[in-house]
């Protein structure tokens, strides 16, 4: 879809409405384009090309090795020296990987949010390890091509073990992030802030901006959607609740009362340190009628004996009451 095309179906949109999954621009172009990228990208890591897999790649692109956040900043930075995850050449002679599934989980005009598992085998077909990853495809100026990707690899013999402190941990920030804007409550929200080091997400960021969506979402000239940060400090946030409640969680339904983390959040991959989690959040009326549920996909780490989000795609709206004719 083009940028003219998009900015005309935007138009179509009530006041202070967002595209949500009813749309087919949200989903149509974006979650095949993505994973017919990420085929292509398997394809050429199953034939140890480094090239091939840099083709299908944005640059700079963020990747999340173990607990870190690298930016490979060109194609040919990658060749010189790729992170672990994609050291094709460093394999052992004869092995090889089996693709096993796919699967999609945000998306939006110009991002799709996937997964993806394969298993990688030592040349006598002996199963090493499981590798899950997680994979942001976007369109950058009219190029859908990897920019994030984050990978969890699993030792055959702890394939299925859970980690419930990484668990629990997901689940009560979510919840405390969500009570804190109900409840206009800084000190709460304050407890769930950030994560010391390198930190990246991709924009757009929808929420709250409902007054240029089609122009929110263009790709003509758009080159780099990440936006890398590096937290040395972890500072008291600023919150505008009245504002908040007026102009960002009502989008153009009124009445928000509060939010609940999504009721279907959970983790997709997890490791001693690392998690692959798709969240979000429903906000409602004081009555429980649901105004909007926002979907995210993310990777959550431990750092300094502390969890937090270190990557993610950026807020898609899944559903906006705003859309509906019956408002």
């Amino acid at each position: 879809m083009t940028d003219a095309e998009l900015e005309r179906e935007a138009a179509k949109l009530k006041p202070k409405a967002v595209f949500d999954h009813r749309h087919p621009a949200m989903y149509e172009e974006s979650v095949a384009a993505g994973i017919t990228v990420l085929m292509r990208y398997f394809a050429a890591l199953q034939k140890r090309d480094l090239k091939g897999m840099a083709e299908q790649m944005h640059f700079p692109c963020a990747s999340v090795e173990g607990i870190d956040v690298i930016i490979i900043e060109s194609a040919g930075k990658l060749m010189e020296n790729p992170p672990d995850s994609m050291k094709v050449t460093a394999l052992p002679a004869g092995g090889f990987d089996l693709f096993i599934g796919v699967g999609s989980h945000t998306s939006d005009p110009v991002r799709a949010g996937l997964t993806m598992s394969y298993s990688r085998h030592k040349a006598d077909g002996t199963k090493r390890l499981l590798c899950d990853g997680l994979y942001v495809v976007t369109n950058n100026n009219g190029r859908w091509a990897i920019q994030l990707s984050s990978t969890i690899f699993t030792p055959t013999e702890f394939i299925g073990i859970q980690y419930q402190e990484a668990i629990d941990a997901f689940y009560k920030h979510g919840h405390d992030w969500m009570e804190g804007w109900s409840r206009n409550d800084a000190f709460l929200l304050d407890s769930t802030r950030g994560m010391l080091g390198k930190t990246v997400g991709l924009y757009p960021n929808i929420t709250g901006n409902v007054n240029s969506i089609g122009h929110l979402f263009r790709t003509k000239g758009i080159e780099n959607r990440l936006h890398v940060t590096d937290i040395e400090k972890i500072e008291p946030g600023t919150y505008d609740f009245p504002y908040f409640r007026e102009n960002v969680a009502s989008h153009g339904v009124g009445g928000y009362n509060f939010t609940l983390d999504r009721h279907d959040a959970r983790v997709l991959h997890q490791a001693r340190n690392k998690l692959h989690v798709a969240g979000g959040y429903t906000r409602f009326q004081k009555n429980g009628t649901p105004i909007s549920t926002t979907w995210n996909l993310g990777v959550r780490v431990r750092r300094d004996l502390k969890w937090g989000m270190v990557a993610g795609t950026g807020n898609t709206i899944h559903y906006d009451a705003t859309n509906n004719e019956s408002r």
